[in-house]
C-alpha cells in the first residue's frame, strides 16, 4: 500500500515537470537574453526533477540521486547569482538597508547548503 501511494505521488510529480517544461520550453525562445538567463535554471530543475522522479518510479536510485544532486546545485548557483545581483544593485544604487535582507537570505542558503549537501540522512 505505501508503495502505491509513493508511485501516485511519483506519476504525480513526473506530470506537474512536464507542464512546467512545456510552458518553460514554449516561453523560452519568445524573450531575450535577459529572459532566457532567468528561465534556463527553472527549465534545468523541472528536467532534474522530471528525471529524478521518472528514475525513482523505477526504482534507479543511483541515478535519481545524481539528478537531485543536479537539482541542487543549479537551485543554488540560481539561488547565489540572485544573492550576487542584489548586493550588486544595493551598491550601484546606495541602498545599503537592501543588505539586511541578503544577509538573512545568505545565512539561511549556507544552512541550506550544509544540510543539501554535508549531511547525511
Amino acid at each position: 500500500m505505501k508503495r502505491q501511494i509513493e508511485r501516485v505521488i511519483l506519476i504525480r510529480k513526473i506530470v506537474m515537470a512536464i507542464m512546467v517544461i512545456v510552458t518553460l520550453v514554449w516561453a523560452f525562445p519568445k524573450n531575450n537574453l535577459v529572459g532566457k538567463i532567468f528561465i534556463l535554471p527553472f527549465l534545468i530543475c523541472a528536467i532534474a526533477i522530471f528525471l529524478e522522479s521518472v528514475f525513482l518510479l523505477f526504482n534507479k536510485k543511483k541515478l535519481a540521486n545524481i539528478f537531485m544532486y543536479i537539482f541542487r546545485v543549479v537551485f543554488f548557483i540560481y539561488v547565489y547569482g540572485f544573492l550576487g545581483y542584489s548586493s550588486y544593485y544595493a551598491i550601484v544604487n546606495k541602498t545599503y538597508s537592501l543588505f539586511i535582507p541578503i544577509c538573512i537570505f545568505l545565512v539561511f542558503s549556507v544552512y541550506f547548503i550544509y544540510k543539501a549537501f554535508f549531511v547525511k540522512k
